[in-house]
């Protein structure tokens, strides 16, 4: 009977140790899977194949369909340009899947930046400026930094709180690359619940983004995936 009890609280060791360092099932099955919320265009599936080149299974919703339990099934969440401000709102918000935000103005809607039309806007040109060249966001890269073949707009957003990564060439106030911290209070003083950032792809401008650009969102989101 000693040896059967003996037996038993072994195994029962082994298991409890086996199900602490064994990711749960929906931990291994979320890690590889994106969320995109944007739309069915040529622009948006530039950008759907280039996950899914990173090893990403990736399921499109539109900003209609978002709600804010859908995220919680996800690795991460990328929001397209293409998707409504107005739309995805705050849906995001208290999501514990780490978040990228392609259209500056939902930021406002979040709290990571005012709401003043003044602090989003384009501007036209090939370059950005790369602000902080040790960050994982910077993606090694130096100073000036070619993200277009061809002249074209970027968008920026002046982000409240963060970290700006690159910004204008003549304003380092506008982020094109700007990134929040899991943790980080918004402006209302609400603790982010995972990585949230905001990276600039233009909707329209996927085909003219060059290796370096590409590069650029391939570090945005190891960033935003990779601590927990």
């Amino acid at each position: 009977m000693k040896r059967l009890l003996a037996w038993l609280f072994i195994v029962a060791v082994i298991v409890t140790s086996a199900a602490c360092s064994t990711p749960t099932q929906k931990d291994a099955g979320t890690a590889k899977k994106a969320l995109y919320v944007g739309t069915d265009s040529a622009n948006d599936r530039i950008v759907m194949k280039h996950l899914k080149e990173l090893g990403y299974e990736v399921t499109l919703l539109s900003d209609k369909e978002l709600t804010p339990e859908q995220a919680q099934n996800y690795g991460f969440v990328f929001v397209s340009s293409f998707a409504g401000s107005h739309r995805v709102a705050d849906k995001l918000l208290g999501s514990t899947a780490p978040v990228i935000y392609a259209n500056g103005k939902i930021l406002g809607q979040v709290g990571l930046a005012s709401k003043d039309d003044s602090d989003y806007g384009e501007y036209t040109g090939r370059a950005i400026a790369i602000k902080d060249s040790k960050h994982e966001l910077a993606a090694g890269l130096p100073g000036s930094v070619d993200i277009y073949k061809d002249e074209a707009k970027i968008s920026y957003v002046v982000p409240q709180g963060g970290v700006i990564v690159a910004s204008a060439p003549d304003n380092d106030k506008r982020a094109v690359i700007c990134a929040f911290e899991k943790g980080d209070a918004n402006m209302s003083g609400q603790p982010l619940p995972a990585r949230r950032m905001f990276f600039n792809l233009t909707g329209g401008e996927e085909i003219n983004r060059t290796d370096n650009g590409w590069k650029l969102f391939d570090a945005a989101v190891a960033w935003s995936v990779g601590k927990k």
